[in-house]
């Protein structure tokens, strides 16, 4: 999947009047994809690098095995 097409999946739902999305570890990664496919300029790099994209996923990964470990518990936002 392109950064413009996980912007685009992910708007869906930030952009949504009620986007019903109850589970906070899934919002909060909602938010950090919309918008994944800002650069700095035209035909400038990513406003986000592909490390740290690799490192909010290794976050969110994290976050889920700690939910799990509480027993569903929601994320902190």
């Amino acid at each position: 999947m392109t950064r413009d097409e996980a912007d685009r999946w992910a708007s869906q739902w930030v952009c949504a009047s009620d986007p019903a999305v109850h589970d906070d570890l899934v919002w909060w990664a909602l938010r950090l994809l919309h918008g994944i496919d800002l650069r700095h300029g035209p035909d400038e790099d990513y406003l986000h690098s592909d490390e740290q994209v690799a490192g909010w996923l290794a976050e969110l990964q994290a976050r889920g095995r700690s939910d799990a470990s509480r027993g569903g518990a929601p994320a902190p936002r």
